[in-house]
């Protein structure tokens, strides 16, 4: 643990100065402690906290809590933690996330559902929907939200190929950002093709590969199974529809 993150947890607790739920919050940021952060700007951050009840679990209260900071909040996007409280000083860690917003979404038991709202840019924020499973906060679902229109676009839109078939089309509409993203499943060595308009950038991605980028009517190998993600994006700020095909064999 750094010093200063020590000196924090120290200071606090031994002078008996927190509640359980900021204690908590003190043994978070330890965990989770920013080096840009002196000892007197982490006493504030757990003092000034924002934590809020969201239940109870196994007889323990289930507690969420922001916090805002200068050297811990990246471009807008702030520390938020669902914390179990214990016996102890060291809470269970249910989530842990960055946003500039996460508040419960409907009324789930033992805990309700959480929706996150995080900054990606000055066009689009992400979207997350987490729910309590096995004991933690899992995502179940995802989206982008555009500022200006308050539209949204949902994420890894799954690809469904029709019994005997290795086609599945594609449609929307998107410009610069504001890309669609379809999820896939494939073997290593099957080959994929788009067939589409020539004006859109068409790119695979998964998590152990580089990103391979396809063009119209020429054949990928792909070098991985698993799930594979593809992103129809535009090439400017005016929406495109677009109709594409994909086919794997």
């Amino acid at each position: 643990m750094p010093a200063a993150a020590a000196f924090l947890l120290v200071a606090a607790v031994a002078a008996g100065s927190l509640d359980p739920a900021r204690v908590a919050v003190a043994h978070a940021l330890a965990d989770d402690f920013s080096p840009g952060c002196a000892a007197n700007e982490l006493r504030a951050a757990v003092r000034d906290a924002s934590i809020s009840t969201l239940g109870m679990v196994a007889g323990r209260k289930v507690v969420l809590a922001s916090v805002e900071s200068s050297c811990i909040c990246g471009n807008v996007n702030c520390p938020f933690y669902v914390l179990r409280l214990g016996a102890g000083n060291t809470p269970a860690v249910l989530l842990n996330t960055y946003a500039y917003g996460v508040t419960p979404a409907g009324h789930a038991a033992p805990l309700p559902n959480l929706r996150e709202i995080a900054h990606d840019s000055a066009l689009v924020s992400d979207e997350t929907i987490d729910a309590f499973r096995d004991g933690k906060y899992v995502a179940i679902a995802s989206a982008r939200i555009r500022s200006d229109t308050g539209a949204r676009k949902a994420n890894a839109i799954p690809v469904h190929f029709a019994p005997g078939t290795s086609l599945a089309v594609l449609s929307g509409s998107v410009s610069e950002g504001w890309y669609d993203e379809y999820a896939l499943v494939a073997a290593r060595g099957q080959h994929i093709t788009i067939a589409g308009p020539a004006g859109l950038n068409y790119e695979l991605t998964n998590q152990t590969s580089r990103p391979i980028a396809l063009r119209p009517g020429v054949a990928v190998t792909l070098p991985a199974g698993g799930t594979w993600l593809l992103q129809v994006d535009g090439g400017g700020d005016t929406g495109q529809a677009y109709r594409a095909t994909v086919t794997i064999r």
